[in-house]
């Protein structure tokens, strides 16, 4: 009887202890849980953070190039004076507003409808404007009507016949045979482009900004033009762009690791 009784005592108390362990693993699993859950929350909000401030990156980054074209009219390739040769600075915007309204007179679709004619050459002024509200921001002879939006929109008119019509080194781009296509103005066309939809598109415009910078500069050469530090800026801007999108892509959640 004896020896039963300690048999039975025994396994009692080797039993205790192994229910003791199974509450115990349990407990720490459910704390695994709930610290997993905690991390990933804060994983995720980590994440957004990190997006939005890439986001916002990204957008000045694109405003750089905006501004270089549209508020600055900075040239992107440029050729020096030389006897028989006059000097010239390749303006992206106003080569792509040239060749635009000299395309349109033999259009057949603005033949039939006039009316696009105006279209275009208020778009084409209102591209301008920017640049000359700057300069009358700046000018100390300007009137105050001509330091608003409204007097910019008006000199721009004078800007803009005056690249049409008159300017000879912009129609020179624009000569070149049927045959052969031109690079500066097809260029300049997916620059205009690139830089308007870039702050808005991400992903797409920043590859048309950077082939119209190539197409400018193995066009322009043609001319005996060099490219300016303003053309490498805004092909630059527009690869941080994408490299700033890529970064700001959401990343895959790690895998949890069982415990054993």
């Amino acid at each position: 009887m004896t020896n039963k009784k300690d048999k039975s005592d025994k396994q009692k108390r080797e039993k205790k202890p192994v229910e003791d362990d199974v509450s115990d693993d349990d407990d720490e699993e459910e704390e695994e849980e709930e610290e997993v859950m905690e991390s990933e929350a804060k994983r995720k909000k980590r994440e957004r953070g990190r997006a939005s401030f890439m986001m916002l990156l990204r957008r000045g980054l694109a405003m750089v190039s905006l501004g270089m074209v549209f508020f600055m009219n900075q040239p992107f390739m440029k050729r020096e004076r030389s006897p028989g040769q006059n000097g010239f600075k390749m303006k992206p915007l106003e080569v792509g507003i040239a060749g635009a309204v000299h395309w349109a007179k033999d259009s057949p679709l603005f033949l039939k409808n006039p009316q696009y004619h105006d279209y275009l050459n208020a778009t084409a002024r209102v591209f301008l404007t920017p640049r000359e509200y700057l300069e009358a921001q700046s000018s100390k002879r300007a009137m105050p009507k001509e330091q608003t939006w409204e007097g910019a929109y008006k000199k721009a008119e004078a800007k803009f016949k005056r690249i049409v019509d008159k300017d000879t080194q912009v129609l020179e781009m624009l000569k070149l045979p049927l045959a052969a296509p031109n690079m500066v103005l097809i260029g300049s066309y997916a620059v205009i482009v690139g830089v308007l939809l870039c702050p808005l598109v991400a992903g797409l415009f920043e590859y048309v900004i950077v082939l119209g910078c190539v197409l400018i500069m193995q066009g322009g050469r043609g001319f005996g033009m060099e490219a300016q530090p303003e053309l490498y800026v805004a092909g630059g801007a527009a690869v941080l762009c994408l490299l700033v999108s890529e970064a700001a892509a959401p990343k895959p959640a790690p895998k949890k690791k069982k415990r054993r």
